[in-house]
């Protein structure tokens, strides 16, 4: 699948710190097209990376993704199936709604 970029101002945001992952961003987009994907999970050098270019609730972004497969478990049955799951790539800061 192709790589997707949505664009929306930060309506609400979450930071935490994972044993494994280090720091961790979850947050979501009020976006600029309708239905688009808007809840995002970025981990690592990629979310210390989004704190440093200001990503704060307000703040208008545009967030890269990609598509990548990954195996679904129906847990009633055990079957299993493709699926498709979005991955940041990158997180890019547009305009700041706190500053003139």
């Amino acid at each position: 699948m192709d790589a997707v970029s949505i664009i929306g101002e930060v309506s609400l945001l979450w930071r935490d710190t994972d044993r494994y992952d280090g720091d961790v961003v979850l947050f979501s987009l009020d976006t600029d097209e309708p239905l688009a994907l808007n809840t995002f999970e970025v981990a690592g050098a990629l979310a210390t990376l989004a704190e440093k270019r200001g990503v704060e609730e307000g703040v208008r972004v545009r967030v890269d993704c990609r598509w990548e497969t990954v195996e679904v478990v129906n847990v009633d049955t055990g079957e299993t199936s493709d699926g498709a799951r979005a991955v940041v790539i990158d997180v890019v800061v547009l305009t700041d709604a706190r500053r003139p």
